[in-house]
């Protein structure tokens, strides 16, 4: 498998983990758990900083 293909496939599975973890925000939200909303986001905010850069990388790969 080439580079572009292993990255691409990389951004495909961040792409679904950050819809995952936009659920378990939407789960936890209001309930005893609510205290961990806070870190959740914050483990979106850094997965869609690699997301965008992984996409800029695959981008410079042509």
């Amino acid at each position: 498998m080439s580079l572009h293909a292993d990255l691409a496939s990389l951004q495909s599975t961040l792409d679904q983990a950050l819809e995952r973890l936009g659920e378990a925000v939407d789960t936890v939200r209001g309930t005893e758990l609510d205290d961990v909303v806070g870190d959740l986001y914050e483990i979106e905010r850094h997965l869609r900083a690699a997301a965008r850069r992984l996409g800029r990388t695959l981008g410079d790969l042509g």
